[in-house]
């Protein structure tokens, strides 16, 4: 063969080779750079697992909390989270106009809305005004209470919204916001037992406490029945606990979220392994109808609650892995806080609803206030799988350390930040993800050094 031939050739061949190489690399960074946030944060191997867990905490299957110990924890973080989680079944027939003024003022300071200063908020896309701000405050009536205030009884029908004012819009920190609606306080579950207290200016809403939040509900989302009827929800004696992240009771009706009751109107299995349910409805009138239903026994329901255990804690906080972070469980899904109160209420131990109260709820708590770096990391080495880290606004579960010696933690998280030739960049993550303790806030400060506290039962 001609040599110049050869030379054109193995040019040709070469080049090819060069630029297929050239074509993958750029593919990389074209991936890399399309990347979703939470793929820089996020863990994403075989620690992301709840076997990877489990394995190594051989001991984690013991009881911890054993089920005639529940009630009196129970009672313990009720104790410690006065005005926060609420004994229903001890709730009074009547209140007076100061303890539901407080009541509604209390929900108000939760959204700092109890502020006369019209806050720095979007309502359908433009600026809050002053007219709409104090028209949703005077729609309370909470310079109208009645000098007495007679309770009655409802049962939620599906899973609602609870609003910390009576107002359909959405508050939002941004005028194209869709997420983050400062209005919302927390979802409810079906089945949920109320007291409701009084009614919106309006009448669009009613003012209502639910074991372990207060707010605004809309009157067609719920059903009025009586106290007897009530009290089987407000302290259930035979019931399934939801054990899968979501889901609906029956296939199709009530969408429930982890840790969710419903009660049995048989307490054993049926012959044809299903188990004999009853669910709440409403009729035209908004009166409660009960409706008996069979559902089948499968892995997303257990009876009672499940076994109080680290490796379950664990299990069930896998159970949430990758599905979306939720502003106050307003889109079917979990906030920080949500997420915790959701895994430990799987296992029966009832947590308030926010961080800062589930923070102040913990039976045992080691704060990790003015401690250097390495005495945080050595004290949360030596915390056990299950319990749960705290700062300002933010929960995690702590999984323990990996084969590394790295310590690790499951959360619902919103965003993070990196800093990168002075350029500031904050990354919605906005789901729940392992992740260790090393990423960064607005102030360039790691996770660890920002945790206020280790707590645990």
């Amino acid at each position: 063969m001609n040599d110049n031939l050869v030379r054109t050739a193995t040019i040709s061949k070469e080049g090819t080779i060069m630029i297929k190489k050239f074509l993958i690399i750029i593919g990389v960074i074209l991936m890399a750079l399309a990347a979703p946030a939470e793929a820089a944060l996020a863990i994403q191997d075989n620690r992301a697992t709840a076997d990877y867990w489990v394995g190594k905490n051989k001991s984690g299957e013991e009881v911890f909390v054993s089920t005639a110990d529940l009630e009196r924890l129970n009672l313990q973080i009720r104790q410690k989270s006065s005005n926060t989680l609420v004994d229903l079944a001890q709730y009074p027939a009547k209140v007076y106009t100061q303890w539901l003024k407080n009541k509604i003022t209390a929900t108000l300071t939760i959204g700092h809305f109890d502020k006369d200063e019209v806050p720095k908020l979007f309502k359908n896309g433009a600026a809050l005004t002053e007219y709409s701000y104090t028209h949703a405050k005077q729609n309370t009536c909470l310079d109208e209470l009645p000098a007495v205030c007679e309770v009655r009884y409802a049962l939620t029908i599906n899973r609602i919204n609870l609003r910390l004012l009576p107002e359909d819009a959405g508050w939002f920190e941004g005028k194209d916001d869709t997420k983050y609606n400062q209005l919302q306080a927390t979802a409810l579950d079906p089945c949920e037992p109320l007291a409701v207290l009084i009614d919106s200016k309006d009448k669009q809403f009613v003012f209502v406490e639910s074991r372990y939040y207060a707010g605004w509900v809309k009157p067609s989302d719920i059903a009025f029945t009586d106290k007897a009827t009530w009290l089987k929800y407000a302290a259930p004696q035979n019931y399934l606990t939801i054990l899968a992240s979501r889901k609906t009771v029956p296939y199709g009706k009530a969408y429930y979220q982890m840790g969710g009751k419903v009660l049995l109107r048989a307490n054993e299995l049926q012959k044809d392994g299903t188990w004999a349910i009853t669910m709440p409805t409403v009729d035209k009138n908004g009166t409660i109808m009960e409706q008996a239903f069979n559902i089948p026994n499968d892995n997303g329901v257990v009876k009672g609650a499940l076994a109080c255990s680290e490796n379950n804690l664990i299990r069930q906080a896998f159970r949430f892995l990758g599905e979306e972070y939720s502003w106050g469980g307003e889109d079917k899904s979990v906030d920080c806080s949500a997420f915790v109160q959701d895994v430990y209420r799987s296992v029966g131990i009832e947590l308030p609803r926010d961080a800062d109260k589930q923070e102040r709820a913990m039976a045992r708590s080691i704060s990790l206030k003015g401690m250097s770096h390495e005495e945080r990391l050595n004290i949360i080495k030596k915390s056990k799988a299950g319990a749960l880290l705290f700062t300002g606004g933010h929960v995690m579960i702590y999984l323990g350390t990996d084969d590394n010696g790295e310590p690790l933690a499951i959360h619902a998280l919103s965003s993070y930040y990196t800093f990168d030739g002075g350029k500031t960049a904050k990354h919605y993550v906005r789901k729940v993800v392992v992740s260790d303790l090393h990423y960064m806030n607005r102030d360039k400060i790691e996770m660890i050094d920002r945790l206020t506290s280790v707590g645990n039962f």
